[in-house]
């Protein structure tokens, strides 16, 4: 049996108007019912995770990319402690620091949750390990607590915080963490 071609016109450019404008009203009717997620200007968004036990929060535009912890680090002889090693990411040679020791605390335990947060500030490129992320959090402007201040290594990297539900969030700035010498000078 052998099928002929089928002449399919196209239509007419009233009749696709039409069509048009008659999606556009089902359209309409079906929005409302579909969910709508807004978020306000005034909410600042950041990244929480865990430092030696602490949850802090920091902001979205200062992380490029969150990995799982590479498998293999290449080690760097006569580096800091804190400098676990080196990580081929897409071809690119990636240090990756222990955020933990680098604080003063024990080295991050490998696992299923630890991380690595990829920043690219002030010329420097370079992934912090991290024992867990928490995930996103949205703040309102409102709730932040200019000028709070930490004690201990933190407190050199943390300038405000959130309070939320009596929930204290610490902003720890990556910004400031990149432009300290210390953290710039990973040899011995």
């Amino acid at each position: 049996m052998r099928m002929g071609r089928m002449a399919v016109q196209a239509p007419a450019p009233g009749e696709l108007m039409a069509l048009l404008v008659e999606i556009e009203c089902q359209s309409r009717v079906s929005a409302p019912s579909m969910l709508q997620v807004t978020v306000a200007e005034d909410t600042w968004e950041g990244l929480a995770y865990s430092i030696a036990g602490v949850r802090v929060v920091t902001a979205m535009s200062e992380i490029r990319e969150m990995r799982p912890c590479p498998v293999r680090l290449t080690h760097v002889p006569g580096a800091q402690p804190w400098m676990k090693g080196l990580a081929n990411i897409r071809g690119n040679l990636l240090p990756v620091i222990d955020l933990q020791v680098f604080l003063g605390g024990k080295s991050v335990m490998s696992g299923k949750s630890v991380r690595v947060l990829i920043v690219r500030m002030r010329g420097l490129e370079c992934g912090l390990l991290v024992s867990a992320v928490l995930g996103m959090r949205h703040f309102p402007e409102t709730r932040r607590l200019p000028n709070a201040r930490m004690t201990g290594a933190l407190g050199r990297y943390v300038f405000d915080a959130f309070s939320v539900e009596d929930e204290v969030w610490p902003v720890f700035s990556l910004s400031a963490l990149t432009a300290d010498p210390a953290f710039r000078s990973a040899g011995r």
